[in-house]
């Protein structure tokens, strides 16, 4: 149960718990602060506990602490999965291509036929600044044109190697 004299040494933070904002989770300290506890209150500005906890943090920073705490989970969630799909080769870190990726690039050139790939390779060539700013126009239609992996890269290792 919070109380004015709880709150008033031991009060941390606060914030929504739920997307309706309806339910308020309190946190605050033991007399040692070396503990933390935490309380659920309804948000009700006739209820009692929270015309206490009103007293501590005003409406608008309670919804600033929820804003901050689910962008602060969203980016610990965020570095979780990546850290678990790196480890896992589903993702590479350009700065440090994995022995696994060479296959995988091998495969995509000369197995691959799926045209949404194809397109991909087409969009991430054609934003290049070497491709970008070749002059040789032709081959930049080559490029858009081609049917299958093998040749976009031969027009685009054309318009590297010409310009």
């Amino acid at each position: 149960m919070l109380t004015k004299e709880l709150l008033k040494d031991h009060f941390y933070t606060a914030y929504f718990i739920d997307n309706n904002r309806e339910n308020i989770e309190v946190l605050y300290t033991n007399e040692e602060k070396d503990k933390m506890f935490t309380c659920i209150i309804p948000f009700n500005k006739e209820h009692g506990q929270y015309k206490i906890l009103n007293e501590f943090i005003s409406l608008d920073q309670l919804h600033e602490n929820t804003y901050q705490k689910k962008q602060d989970e969203r980016a610990h969630f965020e570095k979780t999965v990546m850290g678990i799909a790196k480890k896992e080769g589903m993702v590479f870190d350009e700065h440090k291509l994995d022995s696994k990726f060479f296959p995988l690039l091998v495969k995509a050139i000369f197995e691959d036929n799926n045209e949404d790939h194809l397109f991909a390779t087409k969009i991430a060539l054609l934003e290049l600044d070497k491709i970008k700013n070749a002059p040789n126009n032709d081959t930049k239609k080559k490029l858009r044109q081609s049917k299958n992996m093998i040749s976009t890269l031969q027009a685009a290792f054309d318009l590297v190697k010409n310009n």
